[in-house]
């Protein structure tokens, strides 16, 4: 039979040995964690990116459409100064809505980056069941 320094000798190597395990367990948990957190920040800032882009073309866009109708607008009244005042006054009115309105903006943009960060986790969750 065992004697009982051997059995504490085994006993203290298991306990080690399942510290160890364990230590590495949450090291690699911790790593998986960041590496998870890196991709979905990749994915996000990636869409962000596009946004930005896609943003700064359209008021690149709609700065030269605002510019023809003041033209268009000082044409009809004989006066390009009345033009571009009507639409610098038009420009001011849309600016006034959006700041009444950036309660209900700033909700929008929060439930739609939470619906997005929610569809990552999904499809994540679908890759791990195949």
């Amino acid at each position: 039979m065992l004697s009982n320094k051997e059995t504490d000798k085994s006993l203290d190597t298991l306990v080690e040995e399942a510290k160890l395990e364990l230590s590495t367990y949450v090291v690699r948990r911790i790593r998986l964690f960041k590496l998870d957190a890196f991709e979905k920040l990749g994915i996000s800032a990636s869409s962000l990116g596009y946004g930005v882009i896609v943003l700064f073309i359209l008021a690149f866009l709609v700065f030269f459409i605002l510019v023809g109708m003041a033209f268009f607008i000082g044409e009809l009244l004989n006066s390009l100064a009345a033009g571009f005042g009507i639409m610098a006054l038009f420009s001011l009115f849309v600016l006034f809505i959006v700041f009444l309105c950036r309660k209900i903006i700033k909700q929008s943009i929060l439930n739609g980056t939470i619906t997005f960060l929610r569809g990552l986790e999904e499809k994540e969750d679908d890759n791990e069941e195949k």
